[in-house]
């Protein structure tokens, strides 16, 4: 997934059916990707929760096949319902995750973290290494948000605003003014250079 964007995959099911699939879409910063699978049979699906009612302390399991041992399910706790990525290091495009104390090794990833109720609320992503109990999701909501994106414009759009804060101090104005001379006299306010 990471080179391409789209493509065809193989697809294994806990049967060890194989399927065919083709990346429809992918957005490699959140790392989710939709995928379609190419059945002549009908396959059996679930059903997304909603991760905004997440609470920490709310029990989940996490379904994947760590390590390529396959068919496994871990359980644990949510931690935290809108851990940053600044938190946690990543620098680039600001997002929130689901922490959870459930095991998610490699293997894991692209699997769904699952409530109670048997309802995917997130996306199992990432673990840090060099601690255990400490794992992240992509919440469900954040998914569905994904999805809409790629129905509406075919990618995921994610506007920015670029603001620098400074205190205006006195050195900073005569600069200003030396660069301008009508920039005015002020003392407090936002500046806002046209």
């Amino acid at each position: 997934m990471r080179g391409s964007a789209k493509g065809k995959v193989d697809v294994t099911l806990q049967d060890d059916w194989t399927f065919e699939g083709t990346v429809v879409n992918a957005d490699l910063h959140s790392d989710i990707a939709i995928v379609k699978i190419h059945s002549k049979t009908p396959l059996p699906t679930a059903t997304l929760g909603s991760s905004s009612k997440l609470r920490p302390g709310d029990w989940v399991v996490a379904l994947g096949c760590p390590l390529s041992l396959q068919n496994t399910i871990t359980a644990g706790i949510v931690s935290c319902v809108d851990r940053k990525s600044s938190d946690l290091g990543l620098g680039g495009i600001r997002r929130e995750y689901l922490q959870t104390d459930s095991a998610i090794n490699v293997g894991n990833s692209g699997g769904p973290l699952v409530n109670m109720d048997g309802e995917i609320i997130g996306v199992n992503i990432m673990k840090v290494l060099a601690a255990d109990g400490l794992s992240f999701a992509v919440p469900i909501d954040s998914v569905s948000k994904i999805i809409q994106h790629f129905k509406k414009s075919g990618r995921v759009v994610r506007p920015w605003l670029g603001l620098k804060m400074i205190d205006l101090n006195e050195m900073i104005i005569a600069q200003l003014k030396e660069r301008d001379a009508t920039f005015p006299n002020v003392n407090k306010g936002v500046l806002v250079p046209m």
